[in-house]
């Protein structure tokens, strides 16, 4: 019990130092203390997130294998349906990303600054507000459902429960940054999973 207690505590924390870390206040202060070289910090960012990231899956993959049930083909077909078609979205919404400038290999002076990019609304940004949040949530789910692991599931939780709190600050960047724009583009499109009807989002 301890160890899953542990593994919880390691996620949350993980979520926790990648929110703060990606909080504009403390990139302004990362951005006077480092000078020049605060070019680097988002890769910097990304860098110390894979190995955070890949240090809490290593722990994870130390506790027992405890399922939760007897496997089943049918929730092993679904798990791999959302498994794979997560890991789809993802990719696509990646593409529609300018890779460099995503993973920190080019830096822009006004990239932090309000009303110094534009609002993306084409492509998956159509019909959901964070296609690659979608995607993940997708893939996490459909990781537990193949495997049925309790380990698995806390991770999932906890993912999730990250998400959508990060969705929440993530959001309120947008709006300072985009205003009136991204509220209404906000009003329009769903959050991660897409409705069968809603009104398209204003240019």
């Amino acid at each position: 019990m301890g160890s899953y207690v542990l593994l919880v505590t390691f996620w949350l924390a993980y979520g926790v130092l990648h929110s703060v870390l990606a909080n504009n206040v403390v990139k302004r202060f990362f951005e006077q203390k480092m000078g020049a070289g605060y070019r680097f910090y988002r890769l910097i960012y990304n860098g110390l997130a894979f190995v955070l990231l890949a240090a809490v899956l290593f722990y994870q993959f130390t506790l027992p294998a405890q399922s939760l049930w007897a496997f089943d083909w049918r929730i092993d077909l679904l798990g791999n349906f959302l498994k794979y078609g997560g890991l789809l979205i993802v990719m696509i919404a990646i593409s529609g990303y300018n890779f460099k400038e995503f993973s920190g290999l080019t830096f822009s002076p006004n990239d932090s600054k309000p009303g110094s990019g534009t609002l993306k609304t084409n492509g998956m940004l159509h019909y959901v507000r964070h296609p690659i949040y979608t995607g993940t949530i997708l893939f996490i789910w459909g990781l537990f459902l193949s495997d049925s692991l309790v380990r698995t599931l806390l991770m999932a939780a906890c993912v999730t429960v990250y998400t959508l709190i990060g969705i929440y600050f993530e959001e309120q960047k947008l709006v300072v940054e985009f205003g009136e724009a991204y509220r209404v583009y906000r009003r329009t499109v769903p959050m991660l999973f897409p409705k069968v009807f809603h009104k398209k989002a204003a240019p």
